[in-house]
């Protein structure tokens, strides 16, 4: 997967995928919500030679933010992806036994960006849009691009630029735009190995919860996917193809790890 990735690196350019952490910050509500406080003020714990130390606390779940969801993170007829049974495969306290974020290696690949909005000729597309096999087809070829096995393929809805407004973010009750599962599909059938996007969600949905492209990708096709991307950045530069890095927290049992991702071009 690694050979050819340095042809990517014509400008040397990195740009930072992740949004800012931050109290407040949007959230999926059955998530913990994230909070941050700082515990030790450089007053309250002072060292010998005149130095001050501060330290902070974080609480929140581990899908927090611009984040990847283990391949276990979702089952589907009672198993999680390989055929591991539900009542098995985890526990309480201790997590997943199979398909936990810690097993998730560092990711260094191709990554493709697909500008749906742009290709749309909108600033962000509607609430519950739906992006079909068709939209990322033309997108594609409207940037001049093809999707390589073992691709990072990350779809730019445009609702990354509302981080700082939650609730238009989490879209006030009307759903929020993404990929259907015919999209899921045909990023799958070209090579995608991974993918994320710049919603809470990934996937649309019309505020119901619906999970089939969660379903398809985890459970179905063990392809993790990354949400809450920022993509503005890479789409304003029309950077659609760049080398790919992030590598989540070794955290054991994990369902997710907040993650912060850099493209490089």
């Amino acid at each position: 997967m690694l050979q050819g990735l340095e042809a990517l690196l014509k400008q040397g350019r990195i740009f930072d995928l992740a949004q800012t952490m931050k109290q407040g910050m949007p959230g999926f509500p059955a998530h913990v919500p994230f909070a941050f406080t700082l515990n030790i003020r450089h007053t309250d714990f002072e060292i010998p030679g005149g130095f001050g130390v501060t330290n902070d606390v974080i609480i929140g779940s581990t899908h927090s933010g611009t984040h990847i969801d283990a391949i276990g993170h979702f089952s589907k007829n009672g198993c999680i992806h390989g055929g591991y049974d539900i009542h098995t495969a985890s526990t309480g306290p201790g997590g997943l036994l199979k398909q936990g974020i810690d097993q998730t290696e560092p990711i260094l690949r191709r990554g493709v960006l697909l500008d749906v909005a742009a290709y749309k000729d909108v600033p962000a597309l509607e609430p519950a849009y739906a992006i079909t096999e068709q939209d990322l087809e033309s997108t594609a070829k409207a940037q001049g691009i093809e999707l390589q096995p073992g691709d990072v393929a990350l779809i730019r809805t445009g609702w990354g630029k509302l981080w700082d407004d939650p609730t238009s973010y989490m879209g006030a009750g009307n759903g929020f735009p993404g990929p259907d599962l015919g999209a899921a599909q045909w990023l799958v059938r070209n090579g995608a190995s991974l993918t994320g996007a710049d919603t809470c969600t990934y996937e649309f949905n019309h505020g119901d919860g619906g999970a089939a492209v969660h379903g398809f990708l985890l459970a179905d096709q063990g392809v993790q996917i990354m949400e809450n991307v920022n993509l503005e950045a890479l789409a304003q530069e029309k950077m659609y193809t760049f080398m790919f890095f992030a590598s989540p927290l070794k955290i054991a049992g994990g369902t997710a790890s907040p993650i912060r991702p850099i493209a490089i071009c």
